[in-house]
């Protein structure tokens, strides 16, 4: 079985690749970035530009399609390019070569944050918030119209695991003694592991007979449990600091529009540590067989590792 990866060399798709090698797969992976890994035959190639993605499409059996501009905030003319465009490239790709299965994974950002105690399904209305999550919509609505193309879309919630840039940014941030909690730290965050993105992206490959949406959800903790247990581990003072929901809002607010460099205040990450968001896995579990690996314990061990 040969498996072709978008974006191979990305905090998921390098989880990814691992997966699929583990299941005997033979890997193609494109990536802007060849990767340096004997085990796979590795591309260079933009998706935004289809003629230099041609030669990686030959004798393919399943695209999974990881590359993205994942930003809170950027050109918005950029991430469409690359989010949206870049998936219409791929996909046609999949067309002229013959490969009649597309996994993409999306994300749960495509529903917003809700602030409710319920659980969010795969039917749940959508409302996403930045133009990264807009884009990942606007992508699966396009995939969707391919009827000649099975494809299976996954959709991970807030992805936390060693290398991660938003892990980076948020331990660095704990043990500067510059974290806070948006509140009283008691709303509840949907967390997945990028091994359990994995898990269900090869699953969705393996057992989705008809191309539909799966979330993927490894646990879900409350902000303090999650931020508790991050400094029980590095064994530091735990988080003290609280600041308001809405004056964190508006900061953000100011931040993203005022700001010329990159901000760690976002809205999207106020949003994220300021309100509940419950995402459903029921789904997966029941007809992929998903079984996530990791609980909170394991995932921050392995986070400040």
């Amino acid at each position: 079985m040969i498996a072709l990866v978008t974006g191979g060399s990305g905090f998921i798709g390098r989880y990814l690749i691992d997966n699929l090698l583990s299941q005997k797969y033979k890997v193609i992976t494109i990536s802007r970035k060849p990767m340096e890994n004997n085990k796979v035959k590795s591309f260079k190639g933009d998706i935004t530009k289809p003629e230099t993605l041609k030669s990686a499409f030959k004798d393919v059996d399943v695209v999974f399609h990881n590359a993205a501009f994942a930003m809170d905030q950027g050109d918005k003319k950029k991430i469409y390019n690359i989010n949206v465009e870049g998936t219409r490239n791929v996909a046609d790709l999949c067309i002229q070569n013959n490969i009649l299965r597309l996994i993409f994974t999306s994300s749960a950002g495509v529903y917003g944050f809700p602030n409710k105690e319920v659980e969010i399904d795969e039917e749940y209305e959508k409302n996403p918030l930045n133009y990264y999550h807009k884009s990942k919509l606007m992508a699966e609505k396009i995939l969707l119209d391919y009827t000649d193309l099975k494809v299976s879309i996954v959709r991970p919630t807030l992805v936390f695991g060693k290398e991660g840039k938003a892990v980076e940014i948020l331990i660095n941030r704990i043990k500067q003694g510059k974290m806070m909690f948006i509140g009283q730290g008691n709303t509840k965050l949907s967390l997945v592991h990028p091994v359990d993105v994995a898990q269900c992206l090869s699953l969705a490959y393996e057992k989705d007979k008809k191309g539909e949406t799966f979330n993927a959800v490894s646990l879900i903790c409350t902000v303090k449990e999650l931020l508790n247990e991050i400094t029980n581990q590095l064994n530091i003072d735990s988080v003290k600091k609280r600041v308001p929901y809405t004056l964190a809002y508006l900061n953000a607010i100011f931040s993203e529009n005022f700001l010329k460099k990159e901000t760690a205040l976002t809205r999207f990450r106020v949003k994220t540590f300021g309100t509940t968001r419950i995402v459903s896995n029921k789904k997966a579990i029941e007809k992929l067989g998903f079984s996530p690996k990791y609980n909170l314990t394991s995932m921050v061990k392995d986070m400040i590792s």
